[in-house]
């Protein structure tokens, strides 16, 4: 006996099959570009890091008070100069 396949199951199967293939690149390509934004990700928190320490090395104290002190030629002020202001608050 001789088995009979219905003429409309071979292009169901050829596109189920072109759907399988599509969905996987689909995947594969979503994967890849969720990797690439995960290192973009990453390298911007760590120059974010850098940055951010750079500032803090910026606004120092000690390093304000140098350049204070070289390129601007300032001193501290003498004691006559300081003046208290008195707390009205009270």
């Amino acid at each position: 006996m001789k088995r009979f396949f219905p003429g409309w199951i071979f292009p169901i199967l050829v596109a189920f099959a072109f759907l399988t293939v599509w969905i996987r690149l689909t995947v594969v390509k979503t994967t890849y570009e969720l990797n690439q934004a995960n290192k973009t990700l990453h390298n911007l928190k760590l120059e974010n890091e850098q940055l951010e320490l750079k500032v803090a090395q910026m606004r120092s104290p000690r390093r304000l008070e140098a350049l204070a002190k070289q390129k601007f030629k300032l001193n501290p002020p003498s004691p006559d100069r300081i003046i208290s202001l008195k707390d009205n608050s009270l």
